[in-house]
């Protein structure tokens, strides 16, 4: 890592007031998931034994490590966020169990929760985390996530939106009227001058509706960021595969000359962001990973904030880095604080 940039960072985290962080307002929507969590050893291992007990006709397996928290591409950002200081806002539709669990994982961490609705179906995630590399299965229940429209935007929730520094519209690619819903909230927040936000989640499942999210969102000027990982990036920069961090690079590259928003691309090995210049940023040598669920959207949350902050294009990827970093390698899923990045930093990782 470059310690002159490291250590830059580092004065620029000891220098902010909690109460300048309060100022700022970050709206984001629209998915809130329970996340059960099933940690196993390796899928081979652990499928073979699931194998036997169903051909034996039924069983229990035993000794599966086991949790159960929040989850979803917009509530996950939102909670990072307000971890890090910023007053957050969460809008989306889940059931009354699911703003009971909301207000236990999201409401006691001060994220607003006023733009929750209630008169739908929870949605509902099981991750299978295999290995030491924690590659993960995941298994869906959408809930009302998948119909979730512009139209069910109350005076409310879009005063929440004029309001807000930045609004966010994520996981496109669970949400079927995803499109419709990106268009229109970002057309709205631009007619109030409001920084806006996309990160679509993995299209893979949607390659077929690509064309016309690329025509009505990726390239309209209402779209100012698009947070992507590789995997993204193969689908909206028509490659096939990334076999090196230049493939990316050059990939993103290539995507930025078609579309007017700043690219912001998120890796296992290395960040970077392409506006006017590219620039790129390691990520952060780790001696231990616990998890890989939830990184990329850690990873938005300190992107976004320093983005409110207004720090360096280097600056801001290697704080969303470390802020990544930071939750992956904790035994406990919790998002940091900048107390915790600056400890982080200055204690090693």
């Amino acid at each position: 890592m470059d310690n002159d940039l490291e250590i830059r960072l580092l004065e620029k985290l000891k220098q902010i007031e909690p109460k300048r962080l309060k100022k700022f307002n970050v709206v984001l929507m629209p998915d809130f998931f329970v996340d059960h969590f099933i940690t196993m050893n390796s899928f081979e291992e652990q499928f073979l034994r699931i194998k036997q007990i169903y051909k034996q006709g039924g069983g229990n397996v035993p000794g599966i490590t086991q949790s159960i928290h929040q989850g979803g591409n917009a509530a996950n950002t939102a909670l990072a966020l307000a971890k890090l200081g910023i007053k957050s806002n969460l809008i989306c539709r889940t059931d009354a169990l699911g703003l009971h669990l909301l207000q236990f994982f999201l409401g006691k961490e001060d994220v607003n929760l006023d733009g929750v609705k209630t008169d739908g179906d929870i949605a509902i995630t099981t991750a299978m985390e295999f290995g030491k590399e924690h590659s993960n299965v995941l298994i869906g229940d959408t809930g009302s996530v998948s119909d979730f429209t512009f139209e069910r935007l109350n005076e409310n929730d879009l005063q929440l939106i004029s309001n807000s520094d930045i609004t966010g519209v994520v996981d496109w690619s669970l949400n079927n009227d995803g499109t419709e819903l990106a268009r229109d909230v970002f057309r709205f927040a631009k007619k109030h001058n409001v920084k806006t936000f996309f990160d679509t989640g993995d299209p893979a499942h949607r390659k077929h509706e690509i064309p016309k999210l690329t025509k009505e969102v990726l390239t309209n000027k209402n779209l100012d960021i698009l947070g992507l990982n590789e995997n993204e990036l193969t689908h909206y920069g028509n490659i096939t595969t990334v076999n090196s961090r230049e493939d990316s690079i050059n990939a993103a590259v290539s995507l930025k000359k078609k579309i007017p928003a700043r690219i912001d691309l998120h890796t296992a090995s290395f960040s970077c962001t392409i506006n006017d210049r590219c620039t790129v940023t390691p990520t952060i040598k780790l001696s231990r990973i616990f998890r890989a669920t939830g990184a990329g959207d850690t990873w938005n949350a300190g992107n976004l904030f320093a983005e409110l902050l207004d720090f360096n294009d280097d600056e801001r990827l290697l704080f969303a880095n470390l802020v990544a970093g930071c939750y992956i390698s904790s035994s406990d899923p919790i998002h940091p604080s900048i107390e915790k990045i600056i400890n982080f930093i200055t204690q090693g990782k």
